[in-house]
Formats: structure tokens, sequence, C-alpha cells
């Protein structure tokens, strides 16, 4: 019973949260207001979206929006630290090089999960196995260029780290594309 009570708390928070910082954001940099609006509800929208069409709660739903969540949130700290004067505005890689850091952790959280997540397939129409290795390849792929991207962002400048880490991302995907492309599932 409280477990049922609880899954929605950790997007609603997350909802919350970014919502409150897109608004701090709006008051403190009024210029762009449609984007922090936007932001604020980009969230709800979605999940409300989902929800509706999905037509039961899903925990996978409810972990993506907190999860993005966190990943907007983010951002918009960065935003208040800057409009504040927390750090100097000249010198933004503080921002890029922690979000930089943030994305590549999420890239080996993703790559962590990928092979524990098989879609619900027909076994006389697919080798499992082979869906399950092409699985385990995509997590290695996306953990390493997760790897790749976070050391990326810790010791290069911004701009070729954000070439230098898109190109890790862009490899493994490419390799899990073309992996894809050359196996046979029957």
């Amino acid at each position: 019973m409280s477990d049922q009570i609880m899954r929605p708390i950790f997007p609603l928070v997350s909802i919350g949260a970014v919502a409150a910082l897109a608004i701090t954001v709006w008051f403190l940099e009024r210029e762009l207001a449609f984007v922090w609006i936007g932001v604020s509800l980009l969230l709800p929208v979605a999940w409300g979206a989902l929800e509706v069409f999905r037509r039961k709660p899903s925990d996978e739903v409810r972990r993506a929006i907190f999860f993005g969540g966190l990943l907007l949130a983010f951002p918009l700290l960065f935003t208040i630290g800057d409009s504040l004067g927390f750090y100097d505005a000249d010198d933004k890689s503080i921002a890029s090089n922690a979000f930089g850091i943030l994305m590549g952790s999420v890239l080996i959280f993703m790559g962590n999960y990928l092979p524990k997540r098989l879609p619900p397939l027909d076994p006389t129409e697919y080798d499992l196995g082979k869906v399950q290795m092409l699985h385990r390849f995509a997590g290695w792929a996306f953990v390493i260029a997760g790897i790749g991207y976070m050391a990326a962002w810790l010791v290069l400048p911004a701009t070729p780290a954000n070439v230098v880490a898109s190109g890790f991302v862009l490899l493994a995907t490419a390799l899990v594309v073309g992996r894809r492309a050359l196996t046979r599932f029957k």
C-alpha cells in the first residue's frame, strides 16, 4: 500500500522543483520568459500525456519524469547561480563541465539499465538470446561512451569537449545500429 502511494511522489517533487526553479529564473531573467514558462510546463504536460495514453500508471514513465526533472533542474540551478553572481559571468566552464559530467553519468546509467530491460517478444518469432546479446552490447557501448563523455568534460576545454563527447555518443550509436543491422533475430 505504501509503495503505491510513494511512487508518484518522486515525479511530483521533480516537477515541483523544476517549476519552482524555472519561476525563479524567470524572475531573475525576464527577457527569456517564454523559455522558462515552457521549461516549467514540459514535465507535467509530458507526464500527463504519457499517463493518459498508457491507460495505467507506469513506473517507467514516472522514473523517466523524475530523472528528466533532475536533468532540467541542473542547468536551472546554474542559471540562478550565474544571475545571483555566485561565479564569474564570463566563466561558463563550471556549468558546462558539470552538465557534461552529468550527461555522461546519464549515459552510464542508461547503458547499465538497458540489458536488464527486454521488450516483450514472441519466442517463436525471435531468438531471445540474440536479442539479449544485442542489449548487452548496447549496454556496454553506452557505458563506455558515458565514461568517455565524462572524461572529455573533465579534461578538455568546452569546445573540444563537446566535439569529443558527441563523438563518443555517435560512435556508440553507430556501433549499436550497425550491430542491429547485421543481427538476424530468427
